[in-house]
C-alpha cells in the first residue's frame, strides 16, 4: 500500500503542474469543449498501465462512450497483484448499470499481466470467474460481454530463476515448435540433449504452464460457443518465430473452427496491450443501428517492409496488418481513394533509411488531399534514427493532421493501436454525418488530437530519446536497476528529470510548422480551420520503472472559418 500512496502523490503533483504556455500568432476564437456520453462500458484492463486503461478511456470519448475501470486501490500496481475477489465483486455489482463489458481474464484471475506471469503454484478460482460471467449473462441476455486472455510468452515464469535452465528452456521451446512443423531428426536429437540439461522440475513446470493456459482458453471458447460471452480474443504477447506459444496458438485456431465460431466471435491474434482498444471499437460497432466496417488501404514506406519480422513477434508485419484489420471487421481496399483511412507503415531499420524523405513526401501529398492517415512508425532498434517522425518534423509536414500515430513497443501493439484509434475516429465521423452539430465536430477533433499528442509525447519524444537520458542519469548516480526504482527518493527524482526533458522537446515541437499548421475540418456550419495553442502536459512514471510513462496532454483549441 505504501507504493500505491507514493504513486498517488506523484499523480497529484504532476497533474497540477502546468508547463510554460506556448503561444503563436493565430485566431483568438477559443473553443470550450464539453464531453458528452451516450453509453457506458465497464473495462477490467489487462493491467493499470496507460496503454491498457487510459488510452481506452480516451478512445471511448471519440464515440461518446464512458469507459469505467475499477478503483486503483483494487487494481494491480507493478509487481503487486490486483485483488481478484474485489475485482470480481466490482464487475458483478456494476454490470447492471453498463451497456457493455470488456474483461481481461489475466486481471480477473491473477491480478494483472505481470501477476499472470508469476502465477505458478498460486490458486486461481476459475470457477468463480465463469460463474460470475454466467450470472451477469442471466440477468441481462442482451448485454455485450467481450473477454480477452493472453498466451504465456516464451520466457519461463519468474519462479524458474536458474540462468542455464532459462536459456535451455527457451531453446527447447523453439525446437519443440520447429519439430512439430518440420519433423527434422536433427531437432529431435537436440531436444533429447536439452532434456538432459534442464532440471526435471523446471521442465515440468514450463510445460504445465502451457497445458493449463490451453485448458483455460478452451473453456473461454466454450463459454463463447454457449453464448455466455459474445466475443473472445486470445492474444500472443512477446512471441518469436518459433516457440511453444505458437503451438498453442495454432491449436486454439483449430478449436475455434471446430466450435463453428466466426471471426466476429473468436479471434487469436498477436499482441496484448492493444486488445482492449480493438474490442472497444467492436463494442462501438455493436451499439450502431447499422454495422460500420472501415475501408482500409494498407501501404508501406518500402517494398520489403511487409515481410520483415521484428523483435518480440512471431509473424511478419503483413500478417499482423491483416489480423488487425480483420479484428475491426474492416475491408482492405486497393487504392487510397477508396479508403476511409490509409494505414501507412514505416518499418524502420538500416535498410529503410533511404526511403524516409520520399515517404514523407507521399504522406504530405495524402494530407494535402484531405485523406485520413494512420501512421505506424517503428524502429527495429527502438531509436529515433530509424523512424520517420524526425524527417516529418524537418520537412515541416503537418503531423497534427494525422488521424493516428503509433510507434509504441512492438509491431502488434503499434499496428493494433493505430488501426483501432483510426477506426473509432472514422466510426464517430460516420455516425455524425447525419446528426452532428459544430460542437460535436469540434469535440471529436479535440479528443482525437489529445490521443494523437499523447502518442507523439510517449512513442517518439520519450521512448526514442528521453528514456535514454533519464536512464543514463540514474545509472551515473549509481542506480543500475531502472526497472525497480526506490520509491523514497530516486522515483521522484526520475519524474522530475522526465518532466524537464520532455517539456524542452514539447516547447520546440509546439513552435514548429508541423504542430501549428491549421487543421481543416468539416462542420454543419461549413469548413473551419482549427489550431492547437497553449500546449502543456503532465507526465510521470505510472510504475516505479522507466519503461513507460503516463501522459496527460492539454491544449486550447482555436477556430476560424475558411
Amino acid at each position: 500500500m505504501y507504493k500505491r500512496s507514493i504513486f498517488f502523490i506523484a499523480l497529484a503533483i504532476f497533474t497540477v503542474v502546468v508547463f510554460q504556455q506556448i503561444s503563436f500568432t493565430g485566431p483568438e476564437n477559443n473553443v470550450n469543449i464539453e464531453q458528452k456520453y451516450t453509453k457506458c462500458v465497464l473495462l477490467i484492463p489487462l493491467d493499470s498501465r496507460p496503454p491498457c486503461s487510459k488510452f481506452v478511456i480516451d478512445a471511448g470519448k471519440l464515440v461518446n462512450i464512458r469507459v469505467i475501470v475499477p478503483p486503483q486501490e483494487i487494481m494491480d500496481y507493478y509487481t503487486e497483484a490486483g485483488d481478484t475477489g474485489k475485482l470480481r465483486d466490482w464487475l458483478m455489482n456494476n454490470a447492471t448499470k453498463a451497456d457493455g463489458i470488456i474483461v481481461s481474464t489475466d486481471q480477473l484471475l491473477y491480478g494483472g499481466l505481470l501477476a499472470s506471469r508469476q502465477s505458478f503454484g498460486r490458486h486461481t478460482d476459475e470457477n468463480a470467474v465463469w460463474s460470475a460471467l454466467k450470472q451477469i449473462r442471466e440477468t441481462n441476455k442482451s448485454l455485450p460481454i467481450y473477454v480477452f486472455n493472453i498466451l504465456p510468452r516464451i520466457t519461463p515464469p519468474a519462479n524458474i530463476d536458474a540462468a542455464k535452465d532459462i536459456k535451455n528452456l527457451m531453446e527447447y521451446s523453439r525446437l519443440v515448435d520447429r519439430f512439430s512443423q518440420f519433423y527434422d531428426e536433427k531437432d529431435l536429437k537436440k531436444l533429447a540433449e536439452l532434456r538432459g540439461k534442464i532440471s526435471q522440475k523446471h521442465l515440468e513446470q514450463y510445460e504445465l504452464l502451457y497445458e493449463k493456459n490451453l485448458q483455460l482458453n478452451k473453456e473461454l471458447i466454450d463459454l463463447c460457443a454457449a453464448g455466455v460471452i459474445n466475443k473472445i480474443v486470445i492474444g500472443q504477447d512477446d512471441g518469436e518465430e518459433y516457440g511453444m506459444p505458437n503451438i498453442e496458438r495454432r491449436f486454439l485456431q483449430r478449436y475455434i473452427v471446430q466450435k463453428n465460431l466466426n471471426a466476429g466471435q473468436a479471434v487469436v491474434t498477436h499482441g496484448a496491450d492493444e486488445v482492449a482498444m480493438s474490442l472497444l471499437f467492436n463494442m462501438a460497432q455493436q451499439f450502431n443501428a447499422t454495422v460500420y466496417q472501415p475501408k482500409i488501404y494498407a501501404a508501406y514506406t518500402d517494398d520489403a517492409a511487409a515481410d520483415k519480422i521484428f523483435p518480440y513477434m512471431a509473424a511478419p508485419v503483413k500478417q499482423i496488418v491483416e489480423e488487425k484489420i480483420e479484428m475491426t471487421g474492416g475491408r482492405p481496399v486497393k487504392s487510397p481513394d477508396e479508403a476511409d483511412f490509409i494505414l501507412y507503415m514505416h518499418i524502420g531499420d538500416v535498410e529503410s533509411l533511404s526511403v524516409r524523405r520520399l515517404a514523407a513526401r507521399q504522406l504530405k501529398n495524402w494530407l494535402d488531399e484531405g485523406k485520413k492517415v494512420a501512421l505506424v512508425d517503428l524502429s527495429r532498434h527502438f531509436t529515433a534514427d530509424e523512424t520517420l517522425f524526425p524527417v516529418l518534423l524537418a520537412d515541416d509536414i503537418p503531423v497534427n493532421q494525422l488521424t493516428a500515430y503509433s510507434g509504441w513497443n512492438t509491431v502488434s501493439n503499434s499496428i493494433g493501436t493505430a488501426v483501432a484509434q483510426a477506426s473509432i475516429y472514422c466510426l464517430a465521423q460516420h455516425n455524425e454525418a447525419n446528426e452532428a452539430n459544430e460542437a460535436d465536430a469540434l469535440r471529436l477533433s479535440y479528443n482525437n488530437l489529445t490521443i494523437l499528442y499523447d502518442h507523439f509525447t510517449e512513442d517518439y519524444f520519450y521512448l526514442k530519446g528521453t528514456i535514454d537520458a533519464v536512464n543514463t542519469a540514474l545509472r551515473k548516480a549509481g542506480i543500475d536497476n531502472v526497472s525497480d526504482l526506490n520509491m523514497d527518493n530516486n522515483y521522484l527524482w526520475a519524474n522530475q528529470m522526465l518532466s524537464i526533458s520532455l517539456q524542452r522537446q514539447l516547447d520546440k515541437f509546439a513552435y514548429s510548422k508541423a504542430s501549428r499548421a491549421p487543421i481543416r475540418i468539416d462542420t454543419p456550419d461549413g469548413k473551419k480551420k482549427i489550431y492547437i495553442r497553449n500546449l502543456r502536459a503532465a507526465v510521470f512514471f505510472p510504475w516505479p520503472r522507466t519503461f513507460e510513462i503516463y501522459t496527460d496532454v492539454k491544449f486550447n483549441l482555436l477556430t476560424e472559418s475558411q
